[in-house]
């Protein structure tokens, strides 16, 4: 080897090497971040939706009971005491069931808000089977569009 001669191996890596990984990682978050979000956003609705399924099968077996539904969150927590409860016809708050019934026809309602803010609804009319419904606005039970799936 020569005096002053700089040795032929060189460690490390190159100041553009570095920037082309940086940059490959930024991609990569840009990419997953909103997939990992809206998944996130999908466990609340899905949470929500199992919610009220559940306050409808214990609204089904206290009917089965009684041939009538309720809103007494009292004797619904005797049926399934998971959930919270209250009556009404509009959801206003997280991780609460809302019931709501039309005695005459044998009509009921329940109806839940999601974390992602949106309102989940669930009725059935006379035995005749549930009807779904979905909003971002939370409005009344009774002005929702009813149909076979959220």
């Amino acid at each position: 080897m020569r005096i002053g001669a700089r040795p032929t191996r060189e460690d490390g890596f190159t100041l553009v090497e570095l920037m082309m990984v940086v940059l490959i990682i930024g991609i990569l978050v840009a990419i997953g971040l909103p997939t990992f979000l809206g998944t996130r956003t999908r466990a609340y609705d899905r949470a929500a939706q199992d919610n009220v399924r559940i306050a409808f099968t214990a609204e089904k077996a206290f009917f089965t009971d009684t041939l009538t539904y309720t809103t007494d969150p009292m004797q619904m927590r005797a049926i399934e005491a998971a959930l919270a409860y209250l009556p009404g016809d509009t959801p206003a708050a997280e991780g609460v069931v809302y019931l709501h019934v039309h005695p005459g026809p044998n009509e009921v309602f329940v109806s839940t808000m999601s974390e992602s803010g949106t309102c989940f609804y669930l009725r059935e009319v006379d035995g005749a089977g549930a009807r779904f419904a979905s909003s971002s606005g939370c409005e009344d039970t009774d002005a929702q569009t009813y149909g076979p799936t959220w």
